[in-house]
């Protein structure tokens, strides 16, 4: 009996490291969720609530008050969802939406699309930030919309990636993901 459970225990050790195994999240992290628009019939600036069901197959229930500008979307449409995960993994503060491509955009909607910046930060001085992306441009960011606590966990060599736009006269962030080496 016990070279059949010493048996068992090395063959699940073995196995186990090849297994899939779903990302974890936990409350306040970054999320970025894309999929299916469920609830309400039709997105508009009105909704404090969206249902949204993932890429992945799972149900998110997003908290859209912090949406600054929420995008006319009917159900059934892709759309993604750019937040904060709440108490539970299925619950989403959503911070930004993207509607699907081709939607047409809000009358008040500024015309230029969110960028990706992806890069190691070379230098921080304040809400200013210099990545250094892959092709070896250093670009300056000010981190309008990022908080000082955030701002205070990246470090000089870290490896971010930067949503955001060009605004007037700078480049508004509207997230920051930090990457692990």
């Amino acid at each position: 009996m016990r070279r059949m459970v010493a048996f068992l225990i090395l063959t699940i050790a073995q196995i186990a490291p090849s297994l899939p195994v779903p990302a974890f999240a936990a409350p306040n992290d970054f999320r970025v969720v894309s999929g299916t628009l469920l609830h309400p019939a039709r997105l508009g600036p009105d909704a404090a609530v969206a249902v949204l069901k993932s890429d992945e197959g799972t149900v998110c229930y997003a908290d859209l008050r912090a949406v600054p500008r929420i995008p006319t979307v009917e159900r059934g449409a892709a759309v993604t969802f750019v937040g904060f995960e709440g108490s539970r993994p299925d619950q989403l503060a959503a911070q930004v939406i993207y509607p699907p491509e081709g939607a047409p955009a809000p009358p008040d909607a500024p015309l230029v699309r969110s960028q990706r910046i992806h890069g190691r930060i070379e230098s921080l001085a304040g809400a200013t930030v210099t990545v250094r992306v892959t092709d070896g441009k250093e670009v300056t960011l000010l981190l309008r919309g990022i908080s000082a606590k955030i701002r205070g966990l990246l470090q000089r060599g870290d490896v971010v990636t930067v949503f955001g736009r060009p605004a007037e006269t700078d480049f508004l962030v509207t997230g920051i993901i930090q990457s692990q080496d």
